[in-house]
């Protein structure tokens, strides 16, 4: 009995590590859920449904994310009227790092640090920087990482609107 309990109690722990939150598989269909932006506001997940939404994970210390900030920036300003969503979502440890960060930068993006509730909704990442893109029927239709030609995004955008 005391080693079923102990097999229990380690397969237990074993899935609530990160490790365990692997990567989703393209094709599945993700769970968008509510997102406590930096600047104190939330961006309800019911705020994302129906649209189309590109996860962006990055870190203040990632040089390609820094690089392709600006690219994301521009895409949310070229079609948010269309209804794309842009989310940064900082792998850093440091919120206050981020948030001047962010501030110094000038970006409009939402931004947030990655959770608990993203890491279980979203799933692992390898590396910075990743991106989902999401469709408007909440699949993961291309999943990224690394430097991406903004070209090559933009089209991949254009697709999703």
């Amino acid at each position: 009995m005391f080693a079923l309990r102990t097999l229990l109690v380690v397969i237990a722990v074993s899935l609530s590590t990160p490790a365990a939150m692997a990567d989703p598989e393209v094709g599945r269909t993700l769970k968008h859920v509510d997102i406590r932006l930096l600047g104190g506001e939330s961006l309800a997940a019911t705020e994302l449904a129906g649209k189309p939404v590109a996860y962006v994970f990055w870190a203040t210390w990632c040089h390609v994310c820094r690089h392709e900030l600006p690219v994301y920036q521009k895409l949310q300003n070229a079609h948010g009227a269309r209804g794309l969503r842009v989310i940064a979502l900082s792998l850093d440890e440091s919120e206050s790092a981020v948030k001047a960060f962010w501030r110094d930068a000038g970006y409009s993006l939402p931004v947030a640090m990655r959770t608990t509730a993203l890491r279980a909704a979203l799933g692992g990442i390898r590396g910075t920087p990743t991106l989902y893109l999401v469709d408007r029927d909440g699949r993961l239709v291309e999943k990224l990482l690394g430097e991406i030609d903004p070209d090559q995004l933009d089209a991949m955008i254009r697709k999703l609107l």
